[in-house]
């Protein structure tokens, strides 16, 4: 693609910017859009067009130059003297030791506590001019103990979890890569629909090669037709359960008028405390059909372990003072985006004492606020909700628990803790409030060191002697089994949008988890399991037969003249056509499947067997309506990005295959989709002749193959052969 179309959509009536336009009846964003601002937040920003006046740059300061020689040594000498006294000072042998990172990057200022990274900027400005958001950052591998327990990582900018990318509707959003970690890396936009920019998804195999150690690269796309609560992470092996995972929050232009108070993001996650890597050898190894459990679960990259459970690692004990916090005054409402950034764990959330909890947001899609509590989310998906502050005093424990009896019964290892948990206070007054963008929170961090809340060693907080604790309690209603909080709960998008009334196709997918030769378990979607090209990425391999007139890749349906089907299940289509998935689970698990690039509406979903598209009003295959007159299955379905296919049950979707590229549709339970579970869709063919892969991106596959499997789940063949199991 040319540099100057770099950004733009290929889809000048694009179904995304029909929704954005519509008008709008949710009450909780008043309509506060000019007139004059609709133009503009209709215009894509090309990469020719910019105003480079508006990129964000850290700014450097001047050297100031010295008058006198003398003045200067003497400068100089005093100044090297109190470095190295406080280099003395502050040396503290527990910390990570993560070369080069100060190389690169000197550690932002830490905020006073460190949950307040995940709240969002009060003084945001949502009708802001479009603009460049620009993020400088460095992989590296290094130790950290999130909830006490000391365990090899990957953090971003010595962080962990990632830093909060935050940013408008309508902007561009660069992010400079610098690999010092000792694998290979790629980050996915979980939920971005890279709508012209399908290279920058992410997914190492399908799109990209991986950015092998000691490279860089930037990923830039817009962000358009789109807004809410997203996250990134390392879609290169299991690395997000290392540490490489982050939120991302994108604006719309109606939250100016937002009737809430308070801002933040609260990530949920599984946590084990052996690295993902050696973890995911063993799942893939012969004769193994379990997936591990957690050690404990994380909330904001926070718990706390009981050292005295864990005699043979290295454990030291976590503060109070260091759960997050949510300060509330009576009266008011907050919006928590709560993200489950985890590998496997469903989870259940809900604050004690308080059922007030108004869903508004699933998965980026603006919902009628609806009471939901306790909140249930599985790997990949997102809520906001709303919570209305409605007591006048007191301290809540905010609780976000697994869901254990997905785990077939096996109890957590060590005596795990499967609940994560933050401290909701009320507070009298605004300025008792913490929050990381008020310029007069008291400082007190030690160490300034911004590995998150694991690297600082868990210093105590100099309130931890006065922090009251919560002495609420609650208990969660037992679920027997992984299902969507849509699948009880009717989530209706807002402004309403009906889905699609006619299927050009409808493809159905039996998934599994099947033992195949020398007992090895893989993920299986119609006998196919999904093995990525790291080398020679699936974008890369079509744009160039396209470009040689290779018919073999301008095949609709599925493709099995350019891909093998047993290691890559392709359907494609040539223009925008809508699609339907019936997904069939053949299996004891709960998979939620994950849709890269678009959305999904949810027609129906279910245990057992599929009933037909007849028990919806639908004609065979999606063909239509039995009877025009009953549009009810199509009337403002739940749109979302991530979507769960229960146990033994299935799942009935339906999408507009209209963004041209080649898109990954996978289980995000992280075990499962390395061993496999995992498709693509190749959409719009035509559009896609004539594009051409930045050269930056084909740049990252000239590294050795050994260079770029690093961090990749191991090959099949190593596990052949007698001896090896």
């Amino acid at each position: 693609m040319a540099e100057s179309k770099e950004g733009q959509s290929l889809l000048p009536n694009d179904e995304h910017s029909q929704i954005r336009n519509a008008p709008s009846s949710n009450t909780v964003y008043r309509d506060y859009t000019p007139n004059s601002m609709e133009a503009e937040e209709d215009g894509l920003l090309s990469h020719g067009a910019r105003d480079e006046s508006r990129q964000i740059r850290q700014a450097t300061s001047p050297t100031r130059q010295m008058g006198w020689p003398f003045a200067a040594l003497l400068a100089t000498f005093v100044v090297a003297a109190f470095a190295l006294a406080g280099l003395l000072l502050s040396f503290d042998p527990s910390k990570p030791d993560i070369d080069s990172q100060a190389d690169d990057h000197s550690a932002p200022p830490q905020p006073s506590h460190l949950d307040d990274r995940y709240v969002l900027d009060p003084d945001w400005d949502f009708l802001a001019p479009g603009q460049v958001r620009e993020y400088e950052w460095t992989i590296t591998d290094g130790e950290s103990r999130p909830d006490g327990v000391l365990r090899p990582m990957m953090l971003i900018n010595n962080q962990f979890p990632g830093p909060l990318i935050e940013m408008n509707e309508g902007d561009v959003l660069v992010v400079k890569l610098l690999n010092k970690a000792s694998n290979a890396t790629a980050l996915h936009w979980h939920g971005i629909f890279q709508n012209g920019t399908n290279w920058m998804d992410g997914a190492a195999g399908v799109t990209q090669c991986p950015i092998s150690p000691g490279q860089s690269y930037q990923y830039r796309f817009n962000v358009t037709g789109q807004s809410g609560t997203y996250f990134y992470h390392g879609h290169q092996g299991v690395q997000a359960l290392d540490g490489l995972i982050g939120p991302m929050v994108v604006h719309s232009r109606r939250e100016a008028g937002r009737p809430y108070s308070s801002d933040r993001v609260v990530m949920l996650q599984d946590w084990w405390y052996e690295p993902a890597s050696g973890i995911m050898r063993h799942v893939l190894s012969p004769g193994v059909e379990d997936e591990p459990i957690p050690n404990t679960a994380l909330m904001n990259g926070v718990n706390q372990a009981v050292c005295s459970d864990h005699p043979h690692r290295n454990c030291t004990e976590v503060g109070a003072a260091l759960l997050p916090r949510l300060d509330i005054t009576h009266g008011e409402r907050h919006r928590i985006r709560f993200i489950n950034v985890g590998g496997f764990a469903w989870f259940q959330v809900a604050i004690d004492e308080h059922k007030d909890l108004q869903v508004v947001e699933v998965d980026g899609t603006i919902v009628e606020p609806t009471l939901s509590s306790p909140l249930v989310i599985s790997p990949g998906q997102r809520y906001s909700a709303v919570l209305r502050a409605d007591h006048d005093e007191g301290a809540f424990w905010l609780r976000a628990r697994m869901i254990t009896s997905c785990f077939g019964g096996r109890k957590l290892p060590e005596n795990g803790i499967p609940e994560a948990r933050a401290i909701v206070r009320y507070t009298k007054t605004i300025e008792a409030r913490h929050g990381g963008h008020d310029d007069d929170d008291d400082d007190d961090d030690d160490d300034g060191d911004d590995a998150g809340s694991g690297s600082n060693d868990h210093d105590q907080d100099e309130d931890e002697q006065d922090l009251i604790l919560p002495q609420t309690s609650s208990s969660f209603p037992f679920l027997a089994g992984c299902k969507d909080l849509s699948s009880t709960t009717s989530f209706r998008p807002s402004p309403r949008q009906s889905a699609p009334e006619v299927a050009d196709h409808s493809w159905h997918l039996r998934v599994n988890l099947a033992i195949g030769d020398w007992r090895l378990q893989r993920g299986v979607l119609n006998s196919s399991s999904f093995r990525p090209n790291l080398k020679y990425p699936t974008l890369h391999r079509v744009l160039d037969g396209l470009a040689q007139d290779n018919k073999s890749f301008a095949i609709e349906g599925v493709n099995t003249a350019a891909f093998d089907a047993d290691s890559e299940l392709v359907i494609s289509n040539n223009k925008v056509e809508t699609v339907d998935i019936i997904l069939q689970n053949m299996d004891e698990n709960s998979h939620p499947f994950h849709l890269h690039g678009t959305r999904m509406w949810v027609l129906g979903q279910g245990h057992g067997y599929f009933p037909g598209y007849e028990s919806f009003g639908l004609l065979p295959e999606g063909k239509g309506l039995l009877d025009p007159a009953n549009r009810t299955v199509i009337l403002n379905p739940l749109k979302r990005d991530t979507i769960t296919v229960e146990n033994f049950g299935w799942v009935l979707l339906r999408f507009v295959a209209d963004n041209p590229g080649v898109w990954l549709f996978h289980c995000h339970v992280i075990w499962h989709s390395e061993a496999g579970m995992g498709m693509q869709f190749l959409s719009r063919i035509d559009d896609l002749r004539g594009l051409e892969v930045p050269e930056e991106a084909r740049k990252l596959c000239d590294a050795p193959e050994e260079e770029l499997r690093k961090g990749a789940p191991p090959k099949d063949e190593i596990f052949f052969g007698f001896g090896n199991d």
